[in-house]
């Protein structure tokens, strides 16, 4: 059996706004330290007018097939959430932590909800409710959103030069309106070991946002301690600006031995 398939398959459930290819170098760092891993688009950020847009009940259901897909093959799975994707990546693990599958004669299962500078709301909560009103810096036409990537790019990649940062975010895509309102109804974090990634130079989601988020966890799985976090001197994507970075860092949040 070789290293990468004795270690869990992690899935990466991407932020609003977000074409895959914003993490392909995030993956490729974690396949060079033996981790397979993959992202797939959210139906919120890959679907165009004029179809429908996607809710985040949409998104949260093609990531829980993904995710039973690989369990089904007897994997082990990290769910690894960005941003906005922590809410539909929350909902997406219900009914397939590992303990729970083992339980019913089944292999396979989620191991760890990882979540890297992540919105986790509580049940009934949204992207809304955890950020409050939409930014004047979101254009709205119908039931879609766009963000000039001009305004946008020096807060996503504060890390990163502001010409090279507009450049990433040309890369972003409209997203939808109404899954910024699906509200999470399955607490995953309660049932499943947790870790948060928290980066120390974040503009869209604080560090004052992210201690909150890493506290109302805690409050949840039952005290101080209960979450592993792992800190990054890192913005809004790592996983773009410092790739290496927060592969290392990913691993050291699933933990020694998984």
């Amino acid at each position: 059996m070789s290293a990468t398939s004795t270690k869990p398959t992690i899935l990466i459930v991407p932020g609003s706004f977000s074409a895959v290819s914003l993490y392909d170098t995030l993956i490729s760092a974690l396949h060079a330290l033996s981790y397979p891993a993959i992202v797939s688009d959210l139906p919120s950020a890959s679907r165009l007018p004029p179809a429908p847009a996607a809710s985040m009940a949409d998104d949260a259901a093609h990531f829980h097939g993904l995710a039973e897909s690989l369990a089904d093959e007897g994997r082990d799975i990290v769910i690894l959430t960005h941003s906005y994707g922590g809410i539909p990546g929350t909902e997406a693990a219900k009914g397939l932590a590992k303990a729970d599958r083992e339980a019913e004669g089944k292999k396979g299962g989620v191991i760890r909800l990882v979540y890297l500078t992540s919105i986790v709301p509580p049940v009934g909560g949204s992207q809304i409710s955890v950020m409050g009103p939409l930014s004047e810096v979101i254009n709205i036409e119908g039931d879609y959103m766009t963000i000039d990537p001009s305004v946008i790019g020096p807060a996503s990649f504060s890390d990163l030069p502001p010409d090279v940062a507009i450049e990433w975010a040309k890369k972003f895509t409209s997203h939808s309106l109404p899954s910024f309102s699906g509200e999470l109804t399955y607490p995953a974090y309660r049932h499943i070991p947790t870790s948060f990634i928290f980066c120390e130079r974040d503009l869209i989601l604080s560090p004052d946002i992210q201690r909150a988020t890493i506290a109302f966890l805690e409050s949840e799985r039952g005290g101080e301690g209960t979450v592993d976090v792992v800190k990054l001197d890192a913005g809004h994507c790592p996983g773009v600006s410092m790739p290496q970075e927060t592969a290392a860092a990913i691993v050291k949040a699933i933990g020694v031995g998984a």
